[in-house]
């Protein structure tokens, strides 16, 4: 009975010491969550807390403006073209950074350092070296005959899009580099030796062993860099500013623009529902592959 009793003291004094984060995580998540709610419903200029409704208008204007279908495109292109190849190349260098070789310490190093470098240094650092002019990319490219004339990485409506994909996986392949190499190494190394023993190759062994190991990460990995680059605003924003001519205007920035240059909190608060709701879908999956991948474990 008294140990019964010490259980639910020590529950109830759990609940209580959790009191304080949930009113804050409810204080900076639930509050603007429903605001943005309550504005999306309003004719709401910047700097007005509240306006005329207007019901589901906001909703209306925003499908039938061509800028919401390019940003939105602009979006998916980021999102599935940034992501695949993080994916490709951080389980490429992962397997390569599995391997033992000299100085093995300082390559991880190296690879992993983007991931810690702020944002505005690698966007300076990028800038300077896609410059039509004094950058090392043209320069490179022009020495080995690759291209005629520079390339206008960040100022040219058809190539933009993919300078701003190259840039955002060299800065966030990292992370999939520690995710996949961490389930790299706690692959028992006897089954490679058992495989090696019956006669398995490399291929065989990276098929039958490696992949069925590292494909629960992989894809939750896929799915919360999905999540993330989904919203991702200050990386693209400090490249393109969302040019030329809207190329790289995806969803995040568009809801910028609406609200701090058109001055149209409502319609921005439309927008930002609308992200919402699909973010939720992706997190709804990302949960449900988190519980397969643990019942798989």
């Amino acid at each position: 009975m008294a140990d019964t009793t010490v259980q639910r003291g020590d529950r109830t004094f759990a609940y209580l010491t959790l009191l304080p984060s949930l009113a804050l995580i409810l204080m900076l998540i639930a509050v603007p969550t429903l605001a943005i709610f309550a504005l999306s419903v309003q004719s709401v200029s910047l700097g007005q807390f509240s306006g005329d409704f207007v019901g589901l208008d906001n909703f209306r204007a925003m499908f039938a403006n061509p800028d919401f279908y390019a940003a939105l495109i602009n979006t998916f292109i980021w999102v599935f073209g940034n992501v695949g190849l993080e994916m490709v190349v951080g389980v490429g260098l992962a397997l390569l950074l599995h391997q033992q070789f000299r100085f093995r310490g300082f390559v991880r190093a190296v690879v992993l350092a983007p991931f810690l470098l702020p944002t505005v240094v690698a966007v300076l650092v990028w800038r300077y070296m896609f410059d039509d002019i004094v950058g090392i990319a043209n320069h490179v490219l022009l020495s080995a005959g690759l291209i005629a004339k520079p390339l206008q990485w960040l100022t040219s409506p058809r190539i933009a899009m993919f300078s701003v994909i190259l840039i955002g996986t060299w800065k966030f392949v990292p992370f999939v580099v520690i995710a996949i190499l961490g389930i790299l190494q706690s692959i028992p190394t006897e089954q490679y030796e058992a495989a090696k023993l019956d006669g398995a190759n490399a291929v065989q062994r990276f098929i039958r062993i490696t992949i069925p190991y590292i494909l629960p990460v992989f894809i939750l990995t896929a799915l919360l860099r999905t999540i993330w680059s989904f919203h991702k605003f200050d990386l693209i924003y400090l490249l393109t500013g969302g040019g030329p001519v809207n190329a790289t205007t995806t969803l995040p920035i568009l809801i910028y623009l609406k609200g701090f240059q058109d001055f149209d909190v409502g319609a921005a608060s439309a927008i930002a529902l609308f992200m919402l709701a699909i973010i939720l879908v992706f997190l709804a999956l990302y949960l449900f592959l988190m519980r397969w991948s643990e019942k798989r474990q």
